[in-house]
C-alpha cells in the first residue's frame, strides 16, 4: 500500500508541476494557491519535528512535494518564530500570512498549533478574496467552499 501511495502521489505532483508550468493567468495564481496549505502542513511539520530534535531529513522525507520550497532544510536554524520568517519564510509566498502571526514568544508545540490555525486563517481569507476577485463560477464554487 506504502509503494502506490507514493507512486500516486508522484504522479499527481508531476502532472499537477506540469499543469502549473503551463498554465496562464488567473490558473497559475489558483494552482499557487492549492500548494500553500502544503507548505503550511511542511512548515509545521519541521517546525515540531525539530522542536522533538528530529533530524531535518527525516522531516524533510515526510513532507508533501506539493508544498516543498528551497529553504526548508534550513528551518531546523530557527529557535524563535522572528528568526523562522528571516531565515526561511522570508522568500515563500507564505511570507505575507506569517507576518501577522509571528511575534517574539519561543517556539514551543502550543505556539506551533496557533501559528497553524493563523496561517490557515489568512491563507483561506487571502485565497477566498482571489477566488471573488475572479467572479463567474470560480467565485460561486470556491467562495462557498472557502467560506
Amino acid at each position: 500500500v506504502q509503494v502506490i501511495d507514493e507512486r500516486l502521489k508522484e504522479k499527481l505532483v508531476t502532472e499537477f508541476t506540469h499543469l502549473r508550468n503551463n498554465a496562464l493567468e488567473p490558473l497559475a495564481t489558483f494552482l499557487d494557491y492549492i500548494t500553500y496549505s502544503y507548505m503550511i502542513d511542511n512548515i509545521i511539520l519541521l517546525i515540531t519535528g525539530t522542536l522533538h530534535q528530529r533530524p531535518i531529513s527525516e522531516l524533510i522525507s515526510k513532507c508533501h512535494p506539493l508544498g516543498s520550497f528551497e529553504q526548508m532544510e534550513a528551518i531546523h536554524i530557527a529557535s524563535t518564530p522572528a528568526e523562522l520568517y528571516n531565515a526561511v519564510l522570508v522568500d515563500t509566498p507564505l511570507a505575507n500570512y506569517f507576518v501577522d502571526c509571528i511575534n517574539e514568544q519561543d517556539l514551543d508545540e502550543m505556539n506551533v498549533e496557533l501559528i497553524r490555525n493563523t496561517l490557515y486563517k489568512a491563507y483561506i481569507e487571502d485565497f477566498y478574496k482571489f477566488c471573488k476577485k475572479l467572479g463567474g463560477t470560480t467565485a460561486e464554487v470556491m467562495c462557498e467552499i472557502l467560506a
